[in-house]
Formats: C-alpha cells, structure tokens, sequence
C-alpha cells in the first residue's frame, strides 16, 4: 500500500532583489543585504496563511563572472538563518546562474526554477490557488505561465504600458502592501462565494 501524498501546496513565488530585499544590484554578499520595509512581517503573515514561501531568482552575476555560485549560496544560507530566527521558513531558494543570451530553462520568465521545486516535494503545487510576487514584468509572466495570480511591485524595471496585455492582479509600492492585498483577496475569495 503506498503512502498517502500530501494535498496540493498552496505556494508563493517570491522574486529575491528588489522583491525582499533592497535592489542594490548584483547583491552577493550578507553585508549588501538589506530587507525591504516590512518584509520580514509580510514573510511571516504570508507563512502564516498557509503557503510555502519559495524564492526564485535569476542570479546572471555568476555568468558574468561578478561572483560565483558559492558566494550566493553562503548568502542564501544566512538569510535562511536570519528568516528562521525570525519564526520565518523558506521551502526553497533557487536561482538561475546563467546570463539572458544562454538557454537555459531555469532562467525567468521560463519555468524552470518553478519545476525544480515541484520535483522536490512529495506531491504537486496547486498553482491556481498560489500567487507570484516579483519587481519586474518577467515574474509576472513567470507566474502567469505556471497560472498563479500574480503581485507586482512598482519599479524602476516597468512602466505601465508594458503592462496592458496582460496586467498582473495586483500592483503594489511593497512586498508589504502586496501581501496585505494578496490576503485580503484571499480572505474575500474563501469567504464570498
């Protein structure tokens, strides 16, 4: 008899610099590192709603050479560190290492940072009831092709015109004030019929 699987997982697709943290580019270090406004609590609330927190990161600085994979590694254990001492757990941090001309499969807005995760739990993720959150119009379309509901933070990598074919759900000034629209849509989506 096998063992049962676990129910779908609701999942929140988090892009990293410019998303959770301050977009100092090519951030590769622990002392470059610097939390946005409410980032921490806006971590914490979305956990404690019930999704798994998942950063998905295009990291093109190792295919130029600025830093290597190692040193984003070092960096993503210590925020695991920093996060889970703030009652904060990610499921994962995955990153693309290649640059925008490779082709890879992993690299936003493709796919494939998505379908690690998937591969590495037991059971699938329920993309329709997860959402995308990210600064860049790339993480919208990243999320919109998995067919999650999809968050963007203004930026200086957008403008509104390259959103009128497809806008996301919700535009937000934070990682702050997205979630507390995500949730509250949440709330109104499980209550409302």
């Amino acid at each position: 008899m096998s063992e049962p699987s676990e129910p779908p997982a609701r999942v929140i697709f988090l892009d990293r610099d410019g998303t959770i943290n301050v977009d100092h580019h090519y951030v590769h270090r622990w002392d470059q590192w610097q939390f946005t406004d409410g980032a921490v609590e806006a971590l914490r609330r979305l956990r404690a709603a019930g999704f798994r927190l998942v950063v998905v990161s295009n990291q093109s600085g190792i295919a130029r050479g600025y830093f290597g994979a190692e040193e984003v590694q070092t960096l993503h254990a210590e925020l695991q560190r920093h996060l889970a001492a703030e009652g904060v757990t990610l499921e994962a941090l995955l990153y693309c290492p290649h640059g925008s001309r490779d082709e890879c499969q992993c690299r936003k807005p493709r796919v494939g940072l998505a379908r690690q995760f998937e591969a590495s739990i037991r059971g699938p993720v329920d993309y329709a009831a997860s959402w995308t959150i990210g600064d860049k119009p790339s993480d919208i379309e990243f999320g919109r092709s998995l067919g999650t509901r999809t968050a963007l933070i203004r930026s200086e990598y957008w403008n509104p015109s390259d959103l009128e074919q497809a806008p996301p759900d919700i535009i937000a000034d934070s990682l702050s004030a997205a979630a507390e629209r995500l949730l509250s849509f949440e709330r109104g989506r499980n209550c409302c019929w």
